[in-house]
Order: C-alpha cells, then sequence, then structure tokens
C-alpha cells in the first residue's frame, strides 16, 4: 500500500499516465528480429489491461510466448512473485563433480543465464 501511496506524490505519475494513455501504440517487433526469448505475462484477474487485449500484444510480437498467471492481477510481482521470479531467472544449473577450494570448502554454484 505505501508504494500505492507513493504514486500520488510523484511528480513523474501524471506525465506517464498520460503518455501511456495519449502516447503512441506499441509498435511491436516483427518476427525473427528480437535475439532473446520473449515471454508476455498477463493476469487472468488483471483488471487494467484486459485479456482481450492479449491477442493484440502476440500480434505484435509473433515470437513472444504468452503466459497467464492465475490468481492475479495487472502486477504479476506482487500478486505471484515466485512465479514471477521463475519467469524471469533461469533455473540454477545442475551441480557437476563438486570443485573444492583450500581448506576443504565447496565453491558456490554457477548459475547460466540464457
Amino acid at each position: 500500500m505505501t508504494e500505492l501511496r507513493g504514486f500520488k506524490t510523484s511528480p513523474s505519475t501524471y506525465p506517464a499516465l498520460n503518455d501511456l494513455v495519449h502516447g503512441p501504440r506499441q509498435a511491436g517487433a516483427p518476427a525473427g528480429s528480437v535475439p532473446a526469448r520473449i515471454v508476455i505475462g498477463w493476469g487472468r484477474q488483471d483488471k487494467v489491461s484486459v485479456s482481450s487485449e492479449a491477442r493484440q500484444a502476440t500480434e505484435r510480437f509473433p515470437d513472444a510466448s504468452l503466459h497467464w498467471f492465475g490468481h492475479c492481477g495487472h502486477f504479476p510481482h506482487w500478486d505471484q512473485p515466485a512465479q514471477t521470479s521463475e519467469m524471469i531467472l533461469p533455473p540454477p544449473v545442475e551441480p557437476g563433480p563438486r570443485s573444492r577450494t583450500e581448506g576443504g570448502k565447496e565453491a558456490g554454484r554457477r548459475f547460466i543465464r540464457g
């Protein structure tokens, strides 16, 4: 709730909202033009960006996959933080044979970002 109250007093809230409502529409990205994975996350109970807009989003980003968050509104990172993290962060790499540092302590796990 503290974060939401901060929007009211922030000098950038109304200019950002005005640009969002009256500014240019997102152009999207033509198929094959983005060299990385794109996932569009959509909350099933989102009252800001209604579910019918998901079709438009996937048309504008044809290489994207669409992920529906259950029991979730407009902010998946608030309503479903664990599931959102799983969508963003790569899974840890399974450890191979453990290497040891001096003193016999195990070396840290390695992560590979895709």
